[in-house]
């Protein structure tokens, strides 16, 4: 199999065109596709080598399945005009579904051998945890391996299919008119968005991109969840001047406002105060409070928002504000509106 991104890239894209369940493609309007999304012309033989390439990756795990009543990849005898077209025998069958052949994880395996000659650097702690969830994913493991571990997962979170799509775009440094409507309004709108940030937070993503409209105009960021459709516009992108190691920093989850930080003052209950110190409200900046002399207040300093309100109610009367006075009061308000739910 060739080993080269673009082979990869053209074999990503082909497979995206036969898993539609509407639309027939020809070696004509496959070439198009491909030239749009790869930024070049991609020769006729080629995509033939490509989709004879397709076809023997799917026969073979086909056959590792012992699925042998289904081995034909292509429906027989479509047409688009006089033109023979393409697409899976089984509706929105993708090979990124199936099992890996027997190369593919040779491959996979040798990636992961390389990889872990860097696990004891600081910098790749990340690898301790995607380790264990490719090994699981992909079987590498001992097949009981899925009942010992477990991770935090979103398997009907609408907006998953977005991240693919949207990270191109970033990388192609597109600007996109986005159709996107929020849980507050009714019908859906277009915003032209320069993106530039993909982030996920408490199981959703988020685009970050600049906006200029006449309601707004700034930094922004959209649920992928709530994206109905892009397009690609024919303007130039706003260059991206901001550091996004940095911009989270002063904030807990993805609202960020301009108002400036402040410092934050939480006593906790004994029973949880190792529990705050063990997983961090803001790894960023939270400290302990010195001037305590029972050790159970911390101070952060972030941009109030309202996932920091979020966290602070998910203590329960764990936690107490003590400084500033605002914080104190928003808490207050909505522990009140709580207790009319349980007041007779």
């Amino acid at each position: 199999m060739p080993n080269t991104k673009n082979f990869q890239k053209r074999i990503t894209i082909l497979d995206e065109c036969f898993s539609y369940s509407s639309g027939l493609y020809t070696l004509e309007k496959l070439g198009n596709v491909l030239e749009e999304k790869m930024g070049f012309p991609v020769a006729r033989k080629t995509i033939q080598n490509d989709i004879k390439y397709i076809k023997e990756r799917i026969e073979d795990n086909l056959s590792m399945s012992n699925d042998i009543d289904d081995l034909e990849v292509f429906v027989k005898g479509i047409y688009d005009g006089k033109k023979k077209a393409f697409r899976y025998v089984t509706p929105n069958y993708s090979l990124g579904n199936q099992l890996l052949s027997k190369s593919d994880k040779e491959q996979l395996e040798e990636t992961l051998a390389i990889l872990s000659r860097y696990r004891n650097r600081a910098d790749f702690n990340w690898l301790d945890e995607l380790f264990p969830r490719i090994e699981s994913s992909f079987k590498l493991a001992h097949e009981d391996y899925n009942s010992l571990i477990s991770y935090q997962s979103n398997r009907d979170y609408t907006g998953q299919s977005m991240v693919g799509k949207l990270y191109n775009q970033l990388l192609r440094k597109k600007v996109l008119n986005i159709e996107y409507r929020s849980f507050k309004e009714e019908k859906s709108h277009i915003r032209t968005i320069h993106p530039y940030h993909l982030k996920q937070y408490n199981n959703r993503w988020f685009l970050f991109g600049y906006q200029k409209e006449d309601t707004y105009t700034g930094i922004t960021n959209l649920a992928l969840d709530r994206i109905i459709s892009f397009t690609e516009t024919t303007q130039t992108i706003k260059q991206d001047t901001i550091d996004w190691g940095d911009y989270f920093d002063d904030i807990i989850g993805v609202s960020k406002n301009k108002e400036d930080t402040v410092l934050i003052k939480l006593r906790f209950r004994e029973s949880r105060i190792k529990y705050v110190d063990t997983k961090p409200i803001h790894g960023a900046t939270q400290k302990t409070d010195r001037s305590d002399p029972n050790g159970l207040t911390r101070i952060i300093k972030v941009i109030p928002n309202k996932e920091l309100y979020q966290t602070l109610l998910s203590f329960g009367k764990d936690v107490e504000v003590l400084e500033p006075d605002f914080v104190k009061n928003e808490l207050k308000n909505q522990a009140q509106e709580m207790l009319k739910y349980y007041t007779a």
